[in-house]
């Protein structure tokens, strides 16, 4: 009998999680899938291109690109030159860096990936916020000619609910392909 039990709230929770309907949102030159309980929000964060949050749900998600030229004249311009390289990893060391040293990390995992042939590196970690415990994943990934941030947290009691969406949205991450206006061919 308890073994039925089990069956059956494991098939429901699977069940629950495959009736979140998705929406794909196009942004700049990206495009990520988000659950479509999120509503967009302007408040999360000022250099954010993209930021959905639920605040019954507690589930907040956001975008920030930076263009790679930029980034490299922004690292001469503030003397850090000398301590990140003007590449991927000269990114993520400074952004890891920062992050580090304004929330007190617990529970750090890191692994290098890809995210739809895209390098990429992705922390999960835990963290407190004004007294609250929070569970973050960030990725920053190496696109063309921008460098990209997708930052999503949710209460830490909310973990084992949010990471699988979570994970799902930051995998959804595509660079939009540019497309050559300047051709001049004709339909056959």
């Amino acid at each position: 009998m308890k073994k039925i039990i089990l069956i059956v709230l494991v098939s429901f929770l699977i069940s629950c999680d495959s009736t979140v309907e998705w929406k794909k949102i196009e942004v700049n030159n990206f495009a990520i899938e988000l659950p479509s309980y999120l509503s967009i929000s302007k408040q999360l964060n000022d250099d954010a291109s993209l930021q959905y949050q639920n605040i019954f749900k507690e589930l907040y998600i956001i975008v920030i690109d930076e263009n790679k030229s930029e980034m490299g004249s922004s690292l001469e311009d503030n003397g850090l030159d000398e301590l990140y390289s003007n590449d991927f990893e000269g990114y993520t060391s400074l952004l890891s860096n920062n992050l580090a040293n304004n929330v007190a990390m617990k529970n750090k995992t890191e692994k290098d990936t890809l995210i739809n042939s895209l390098q990429a590196k992705i922390l999960k970690f835990e963290g407190k916020v004004e007294d609250i415990d929070v569970f973050y994943e960030v990725v920053y990934i190496n696109g063309i000619d921008d460098y990209y941030q997708v930052m999503s947290w949710t209460l830490l009691e909310k973990k084992s609910e949010f990471e699988p969406i979570m994970d799902k949205m930051i995998q959804s991450f595509r660079i939009k392909k540019k497309v050559n206006k300047s051709y001049k061919g004709t339909k056959k």
